[in-house]
């Protein structure tokens, strides 16, 4: 495959925001859940959204989407209300085309997938 032909990505860190602490699977049920319900299965699979990884700490969230799809992408986290049936709001707050640039603008808890697998 040619490297014109791949599939452009962007990478997005939100925040999430919630009375109740929120775990990864509320959030990434939740996220699912949403973004079907407000795109349909076919703009859902235009967005080429998957989430990546959750900081309950921090609140923080990394989801991938296709770089075609990123302004629908941010819109759709604006409009979030709940996630998983609990009340939660996000707020998108950088996007990028690499993981390394998101962490050069202070994001550390951004890991790679080598890093997951050795642990």
């Amino acid at each position: 495959m040619y490297s014109a032909m791949r599939m452009k990505k962007r990478y997005v860190v939100f925040a999430v925001k919630s009375a109740a602490p929120a775990s990864e699977e509320d959030v990434k049920k939740g996220m699912y859940a949403f973004l079907l319900r407000f795109f349909g299965e076919y703009g859902y699979s235009k967005l080429s959204y998957k989430f990546m990884q959750y900081e309950q700490k921090e609140g923080l969230a990394l989801a991938r989407c296709s770089r075609d799809s990123l302004n629908d992408m941010l819109g759709a986290l604006a409009l979030i209300e709940n996630l998983n049936g609990k009340k939660a709001r996000t707020t998108a707050l950088a996007s990028s085309g690499t993981l390394k640039t998101l962490r050069e603008k202070g994001f550390s808890f951004i890991r790679e997938k080598e890093e997951k697998k050795k642990k």
